[in-house]
């Protein structure tokens, strides 16, 4: 395939827009986030409070979300439980589970017991409240839906097929990115509100970037697809 300057300039210059665009309408995207997540945690029956603003960029901000964790020191049962649950889920996905699938099983586990050793040797409760996770979690959201326009510039733009079909995988990732972000963030507050903090380390490296990247290798593998059979059928009318 000929490598084409042009259409890395246009990936670049899309790129640009795109992210432009972003910056404009940030604010008005994020509350749009905001009031999904509020959304889902009145379905999921969560209690909330509106907390501070978030200025993630100059120009850009959102109002946090105030929700609770439950409390250990009522229930001191419970992180036992989860930490018991996750083990003997685990125990049965090693047995059912495809073998490259299997590393992945011992995050839950992990991370729970990890996370039960601060709490029982350094300190009862973890350094951050739900708030400082929504804190941390719009930030990095935030500058991953920047950088995800990049991603596109210098890996699907340079190919040529058709504008439309360039923006319409690009605008396909932004809005499925917008949209799980708000439902892993609900899930996240709901799961801290209703077992506590020691869920925190796993929804935010497992359920956070992690996630974030399969998703992005999953559309850029389809959109690749897609491009690769239009050039295809190119070939077969020319022959």
């Amino acid at each position: 395939m000929v490598f084409r300057p042009g259409l890395l300039f246009q990936g670049f210059a899309v790129a640009i827009l795109v992210d432009a665009l972003l910056v404009w309408q940030g604010s008005r995207l994020l509350g749009w986030h905001s009031r999904v997540v509020e959304a889902l945690l009145q379905l999921a029956g969560v209690a909330w409070e509106h907390g501070k603003d978030l200025a993630v960029l100059p120009g850009v901000s959102v109002g946090l979300l105030r929700t609770s964790y439950l409390d250990y020191q009522t229930h001191p049962l419970y992180p036992w439980a989860c930490l018991a649950a996750a083990v003997a889920l685990l125990a049965l996905g090693l047995r059912r589970c495809p073998l490259p699938l299997r590393p992945l099983l011992y995050l839950v586990p992990l991370s729970l017991g990890i996370t039960l050793l601060y709490l029982t040797r350094v300190s009862p409760t973890v350094p951050y409240n739900p708030e400082d996770f929504s804190t941390i979690w719009y930030r990095g959201e935030t500058y991953l839906w920047l950088l995800l326009p990049w991603i596109f510039a210098l890996g699907f733009f340079v190919l040529n097929v058709p504008m439309r079909l360039k923006m319409g995988w690009l605008s396909l990732l932004l809005s499925y990115s917008f949209l799980w972000s708000a439902i892993r963030l609900a899930t996240a507050l709901a799961t801290f509100h209703y077992l506590g903090s020691l869920w925190m380390p796993f929804f935010y490296f497992a359920f956070g970037f992690l996630a974030d990247f399969l998703y992005i290798v999953a559309f850029y593998s389809l959109a690749l697809g897609q491009a690769g059979a239009l050039l295809a059928r190119r070939r077969e009318e020319w022959q």
